[in-house]
């Protein structure tokens, strides 16, 4: 059976390139995009260093630095993922990160609602319980 299409299987995929190019500094954005729907879109509170919504894979690409900038490392640890119709997942799990500005090392719990089209992510909507430690971690301005 082909799983290509299973949102969970898409979102597994652009996590292992995720960290993979946060690794690699950045190098080489294939793979990344290789997981991203043309038309894709990357929202984020405003209270972060990458804030915004960033459309298509030129605007994830430019997320991406802005992400790498801020984070030395990031892993997604212990993902629960909730599978909502064929083309949406909820996810929870805790991200563990090192700023790069202040060399902080954080862990916050996150959950994000993902939608998918023909086995690539088309948005990514993130829900923070509290971006006010992210952005000290980060060195962010909060007020």
């Amino acid at each position: 059976m082909d799983n290509s299409s299973d949102p969970t299987q898409v979102l597994l995929k652009f996590y292992a390139a995720e960290e993979k190019y946060l690794a690699t500094g950045g190098e080489d954005f294939s793979e990344i995009a290789s997981t991203l729907d043309p038309e894709c879109v990357m929202h984020q509170p405003q209270s972060l260093p990458y804030a915004g919504e960033w459309h298509g894979h030129d605007g994830f690409e430019r997320w991406m630095e802005a992400f790498g900038d801020t984070w030395a490392s990031l892993a997604v640890e212990n993902p629960a993922f909730y599978p909502s119709g064929a083309n949406h997942i909820f996810v929870r799990s805790t991200v563990v990160a090192r700023a790069k500005r202040t060399g902080t090392d954080i862990t916050w719990p996150l959950l994000q609602m993902i939608t998918t089209r023909d086995g690539r992510i088309l948005e990514i909507q993130p829900f923070h319980w509290d971006t006010v430690p992210i952005a000290t971690a980060a060195a962010y301005p909060t007020s």
